[in-house]
């Protein structure tokens, strides 16, 4: 995928570079709510939700941090994934 096809949400995103955004856009797809809804049971997201989930900003901030440490690591579709969760949470926000 290209960047330009990342979720707005992510692309401009203050906690991810460019380069970031570049190395997760090298996953071949978006992952499957299916998918999504397996990262309720990682010790990192049960962390966040806990103590930032009452601030979407907050929660936003943490995943994208935890979502770089991992770009960082060339984790990059969990990366994605921990992404996208942020995205779900805005749409149902909206």
């Amino acid at each position: 995928m290209e960047i330009k096809e990342l979720p707005e949400g992510i692309r401009s995103s203050k906690y991810l570079t460019k380069d970031n955004l570049k190395q997760v856009a090298t996953c071949e797809r978006f992952p499957t709510e299916k998918e999504l809804f397996q990262m309720r049971p990682v010790p990192e997201v049960i962390h966040i939700l806990e103590n930032y989930g009452y601030d979407f900003n907050l929660f936003e901030k943490e995943m994208h941090e935890l979502a770089k440490q991992e770009i960082e690591q060339h984790n990059e579709w969990f990366a994605l994934k921990l992404l996208m969760v942020v995205e779900y949470t805005r749409e149902s926000l909206v």
